[in-house]
């Protein structure tokens, strides 16, 4: 044959160079591959194709028109089964078993007076349509192309039908050409109940503030509308696109009734977190991945006084500060670049990083600053002013201090006890009666504590069983005094009574001599018998 001995030539002329071969190949083999069709008596109708692993080299004028219209989606190969795969189920199997120089013959699933002839020459692969009978072969080729090509569109039009994307197609004027199941579905929901189960071609169109793009060259339209539906108080939403096809406009609308609700509930969301945000007395503001001001509440401006044209322009976090610095709202630092820096040191990853430092400005203000950066890279920042505060303390310790300094200036020893009986105060004078300079041990003494100590440094007396009666009365309880000795023989007298809160104060005042003694015993309101004792 013809075929064979072009081959056999080709074999033997390998030398030659591959384009050249390849191009003589190429038309030889078209050339025997029609030869022997027409030796057949197939009229030239019957589809050949010679591939190259993958590759088309050649095929008949049918079989190019086979598998044409597929070449463009797919690759030549995939294209020839996807026409033959519903009649020939088992070529792409054989294709790919196919052995060197070997030949097989794949029948057809229901047609057995046709059939694929399958050959390999030298690694070329030969693949002809056959039939067992020559005179009707046109007939069956054509019906296989036209069988082909009406399985593929009623495949397309279940699809387009059963699709739950919503498909129309209009013409320029609006008026409703074709329409699958769910659009026709949903225009009749949007109908009053009329009990008629037979279907009605809608007569107005779905979407009636859908605009029309095909009629004046527009771009296609592309946007987010609703639909009411008869007895539903609740919208459905859509997301369209349309395509311009052939003068008429074709529709595709998907629900975004969960996007719409979604988006509904993030904005409710953040109008709460803004609500919330703006009746905050702390300053806040949020700073994105990029550190760029993305969000910034009322207090913010007031604690700053900065322009509202400013934040809103969404400046950096570097220029916020810049600007903080040139209004003198921000502490003096040594180095402020490196301390500017300390913001991007955060971890923007949303990491362990955090910021937290009290900035003292120069007019007197005080500012609580703390910051976390989030997951997402954004950070907040939120600002208090500690000024009230920080003046209490202040006022607060120089009070404390000063107390203090008067009662380390009183010759008496001075002790106070909370309503706990806790040691809380002690002046001077008490830490050299009884040796109690070590101010940190307070916290660990009480009442029972200092009455052993004073007991191990005085003579017997019931007036400690008095004072310790005493520490545990109520807050109106009367005032109670009585003279003790020490063991290095000084002599005291000893005052306890109630102050403010519950709690109790004991003096130690140290009495020179008798004749001293004898003269406050004389007064009335200093005699030894005193109340509750």
């Amino acid at each position: 044959m013809l075929f064979d001995s072009v081959l056999a030539f080709m074999a033997g002329c390998l030398f030659l160079t591959g384009i050249t071969a390849l191009f003589f190949y190429t038309r030889t083999g078209s050339a025997g591959a029609l030869q022997m069709n027409k030796g057949r008596d197939t009229g030239g109708q019957a589809p050949v194709f010679l591939f190259d692993r993958d590759f088309l080299i050649d095929a008949s004028p049918s079989g190019s028109a086979l598998i044409g219209e597929y070449r463009g989606e797919m690759g030549d190969l995939d294209a020839l089964f996807h026409v033959l795969g519903r009649q020939f189920p088992t070529l792409r199997d054989a294709v790919s078993t196919l052995g060197w120089n070997d030949e097989m013959q794949v029948p057809a699933l229901q047609d057995d007076a046709i059939c694929i002839q399958l050959k390999n020459q030298h690694g070329l692969t030969r693949i002809s349509l056959e039939t067992v009978q020559i005179d009707d072969s046109a007939d069956r080729f054509g019906a296989l192309e036209r069988a082909a090509q009406a399985e593929e569109l009623h495949l397309l039009r279940s699809v387009a039908r059963q699709s739950p994307q919503l498909i129309w197609q209009e013409s320029v004027s609006g008026n409703l050409i074709w329409a699958n199941a769910a659009y026709l579905d949903y225009a009749e929901r949007t109908r009053p109940d009329s009990g008629d189960t037979v279907r009605v071609w809608p007569g107005t169109r779905l979407f009636t503030d859908l605009p029309l793009s095909a009629n004046d060259g527009a771009a296609p339209f592309r946007g987010r509308l609703s639909v009411r539906l008869h007895g539903e108080a609740v919208e459905h939403w859509f997301d369209i696109t349309a395509t311009s096809l052939d003068g008429s406009t074709l529709f595709y609308a998907n629900c975004a009734n969960d996007t719409v609700r979604a988006e509904n509930t993030q904005r409710e969301y953040l109008q709460t977190l803004a609500k919330t945000f703006a009746q905050l007395s702390t300053g806040l503001v949020i700073f994105d991945r990029e550190r760029k001001l993305t969000m910034f509440n009322p207090a913010f401006i007031d604690m700053f006084g900065l322009p509202v044209q400013f934040v809103a322009a969404r400046p950096t976090l570097e220029a916020v500060l810049d600007r903080l610095r040139n209004m003198r709202m921000l502490p003096e630092p040594k180095n402020y670049l490196s301390w500017r820096d300390q913001f991007r040191a955060l971890d923007r990853d949303g990491g362990d990083g955090a910021y937290a430092e009290r900035w003292d400005l120069p007019d007197g203000q005080t500012f609580r600053v703390s910051g976390r950066p989030h997951p997402n890279g954004a950070m907040a920042l939120l600002f208090e002013d500690i000024s009230a505060e920080v003046s209490l303390t202040r006022r607060f310790r120089v009070e404390i201090e000063t107390g203090q300094s008067v009662l380390d200036a009183l010759p008496d020893a001075i002790a106070v006890f909370s309503d706990a009986q806790t040691l809380i105060m002690t002046n001077t004078a008490y830490g050299d009666m009884w040796g109690e300079r070590d101010s940190d041990k307070l916290d660990l003494q009480d009442l029972r504590a200092a009455l052993r100590r004073w007991k191990s440094r005085s003579a017997p007396s019931e007036f400690w069983r008095q004072i310790e009666a005493f520490g545990q009365g109520r807050v109106d309880r009367p005032r109670i005094t009585d003279e003790i000795a020490l063991l290095n023989g000084r002599r005291l007298r000893v005052d306890a009574r109630p102050i403010a809160c519950g709690m109790m104060m004991v003096r130690f005042h140290t009495i020179e001599d008798r004749a001293t003694l004898g003269a406050v015993k004389s007064l009335p309101d200093q005699s030894s018998k005193a109340v509750g004792r």
